[in-house]
């Protein structure tokens, strides 16, 4: 312990002592989060579409209104005229919504009244989306002009149209906020790169100044440089995320369900293991522009495309399936959505917490390892 404390102090003076480094730990996650925060959404409205109604009568115009007042269209063109061909080749709409004529004709006497919708696939969510909100507003429509048409010959339907009436109900993000979901994961992406990014910059800054050649003659071992080097930067990492962590609670309204301790006894977990990673990939460069992009590289990336954040792991071909098993972010996803979200404890999360420590002790002694080798 006493050759760790003057590795940690050392450490802290040269991160307070560094503005760059300084700022990158405390400024860019914020940035970062903020950003993401409010730039990724799945949440899908305002739509371009356009209504081409062959029919112009009181029905189909009420139909078009339907589809405007919902939100989930921005209706750009009303029209009689059929050139929605142009329109979609141009990308000026992703919805064509065609209503043929004779359509309140075959409504009012009880036929089956067609519309058409056209939807451009070379976007296959909007294309999915741009489906269901049409569909559920067509239904409704559909509901109720049938109510009133069975209304006019004495007929009331109390509990509306159809024979069965889902229920349906979401647990844990009710109002499908896709900000809810995000966010936890965003946490999980920020502390990984940039964490990750700082320490493996600051092994190869002593090499370049010369100063690890102080560390080679002290009697040091190596994990205690691996310890001494990684407990600064989880601790202004820790700091770090308890503010990102009340910024996605205060700012984005994301609800907070499970236990503080847990969430952040499991992000210092999760910190060693991926201060591990970049500490090894310090100790295998030579300049501090090859360890950033390196970092950048082996911690942004996988946490982004292979952990789940953004695309579902059972989705992704079966070799892929297996490299997940590598990425710390997707054990630590699992932790905070269903702390954050759920509000689960340790015996729902332990296998992944479980994971992340495992991870991390191989890391750790990996780059203690590959260090022992730097100093001989």
């Amino acid at each position: 312990m006493k050759n760790i404390k003057p590795i940690m102090k050392k450490e802290f003076i040269h991160i307070l002592r560094d503005p760059r480094t300084l700022a990158i730990t405390l400024f860019l996650p914020l940035f970062q989060l903020i950003m993401f925060g409010y730039a990724l959404s799945f949440d899908i409205n305002h739509i371009p579409a356009a209504v081409y109604d062959s029919d112009r009568t009181a029905a189909s115009r009420t139909l078009a209104d339907n589809f405007s007042s919902s939100g989930y269209f921005d209706i750009q063109i009303r029209s009689s005229k059929m050139d929605f061909v142009q329109k979609l080749d141009a990308g000026e709409i992703k919805v064509a919504i065609i209503i043929p004529k004779g359509f309140e004709k075959k409504l009012l006497v009880g036929d089956k009244a067609k519309v058409q919708v056209l939807v451009d696939g070379s976007d296959p969510n909007f294309a999915r989306v741009g489906v269901g909100y049409s569909s559920m507003i067509i239904n409704r429509f559909s509901s109720k002009v049938m109510s009133e048409s069975l209304y006019k010959k004495g007929i009331v339907i109390k509990q509306g149209i159809p024979p069965i009436n889902p229920n349906s109900r979401v647990w844990y993000n009710p109002e499908l906020r896709s900000v809810n979901y995000i966010v936890p994961g965003l946490i999980a992406l920020i502390m990984m790169t940039v964490t990750t990014i700082n320490i493996s910059v600051a092994l190869v800054r002593e090499k370049e100044r010369g100063t690890l050649e102080n560390i080679i003659i002290s009697p040091v071992r190596s994990w205690e440089l691996v310890i001494g080097k990684i407990i600064p930067y989880v601790i202004i990492a820790f700091l770090e995320a308890v503010l990102i962590t009340a910024i996605g609670t205060l700012w984005f309204n994301v609800p907070m369900n499970g236990s503080l301790l847990l969430l952040f006894f499991s992000l210092i977990i999760y910190l060693a293991g991926t201060l591990s990673i970049g500490l090894l990939i310090s100790a295998a460069t030579e300049s501090q522009q090859v360890a950033s992009l390196s970092s950048f590289l082996v911690s942004f990336l996988p946490a982004f495309l292979l952990s789940g954040f953004v695309f579902p792991i059972k989705s992704m071909p079966i070799v892929l399936q297996l490299i997940t098993y590598l990425v710390p972010a997707r054990y630590f996803l699992v932790i905070i959505r269903g702390i954050f979200l759920k509000g689960v404890g340790i015996d729902v999360l332990w296998p992944s917490l479980l994971a992340l420590i495992v991870f991390g002790a191989f890391m750790m002694l990996a780059a203690s390892l590959r260090l022992r080798r730097s100093l001989a």
